[in-house]
């Protein structure tokens, strides 16, 4: 059985790294300003790598190498069809 190291605060999920498909999905919205983190901030810079909840519904920026696994920053893919977003 494959363990995981990173799991969602929020769903309790694991983690996994998101598709490029979804990435480009979310920077979409994201020039549009049509996101805003956990904390209600609009989010401005487009991402680059992210992670994403099993339940595919919560992302989390990877910034420097590091993830953002914060309830605050997350990001709600509520409401986003961009297809499989699992690598």
């Amino acid at each position: 059985m494959k363990q995981h190291l990173l799991y969602c605060p929020i769903s309790k999920t694991a983690l996994k790294p998101a598709s490029d498909t979804l990435i480009d999905a979310i920077n979409n919205r994201v020039e549009s300003g049509q996101v805003f983190n956990g904390n209600g901030d609009l989010q401005e810079v487009k991402f680059a790598n992210m992670l994403v909840n099993n339940t595919q519904d919560i992302a989390y920026n990877i910034r420097h190498g590091i993830p953002q696994i914060i309830p605050g920053l997350s990001i709600s893919l509520e409401g986003l069809n961009a297809g499989n977003s699992f690598d």
